[in-house]
């Protein structure tokens, strides 16, 4: 696990680079560390739609829909990097059989995400408030606990993720490099990845 942290981290800190943004220093300030919450929040939960998608379309039997559950951990160790949940931790127990539907999976990722949001002020118009890192940390545990429900559900043991993280973290360096934006944004080299 301490590998895939490291490769994300290297990954945003040259990804954020390319925006004008210094990642450690970002994920260490106490407003601007929140922004990213926020915006690796979404971005978790717009690879859950996607996910989501994937199952309601093809099944669970896609290699696609195990690259978007690689998709959302890079999203989660992102989360973990900021919140201060370290690799060690056993975040991870993988036994070989599912236990529960997609459905509720993905309903229980979709609401440690809700925690977590609520762990930020983010209703400008209510009183009181803050930041609650407690909530937050509590809330991106979760997500590893359902998420490490959902890499059951898809056949994922530690190694085959990580095989598949490391894949698609080298394809995510190459779209850096290569400009990738919303305009260009494209499912084949996901398709193309060798798994």
């Amino acid at each position: 696990m301490e590998e895939i942290f490291e490769c994300q981290r290297q990954l945003n800190v040259f990804t954020l680079q390319r925006i004008g943004v210094d990642f450690e220093a970002t994920i260490h300030h106490p407003e601007q560390s929140l922004i990213w919450i926020e915006n690796y929040r979404k971005a978790l939960s717009a690879e859950l739609a996607e996910l989501v998608r994937e199952v309601a379309e093809h099944g669970l039997e896609t290699q696609n829909g195990r690259v978007e559950v690689v998709d959302i951990l890079h999203f989660l160790v992102s989360l973990s990097q900021i919140v201060g949940v370290k690799p060690g931790q056993d975040l991870l127990t993988l036994p070989l059989t599912a236990t529960q539907p997609f459905s509720s999976c993905a309903l229980q990722i979709f609401l440690a995400l809700d925690d977590l949001q609520n762990s930020l002020k983010w209703k400008w118009w209510a009183k009181g408030g803050g930041f609650k890192p407690d909530r937050a940390r509590a809330a991106v545990e979760a997500l590893w606990q359902h998420f490490a429900g959902c890499c059951r559900l898809f056949g994922l043991d530690f190694p085959s993720l990580k095989k598949i993280y490391l894949a698609k973290n080298q394809l995510n360096f190459m779209r850096q490099h290569r400009h990738y934006n919303e305009d260009t944004k494209t499912e084949d080299d996901n398709q193309a990845l060798e798994i």
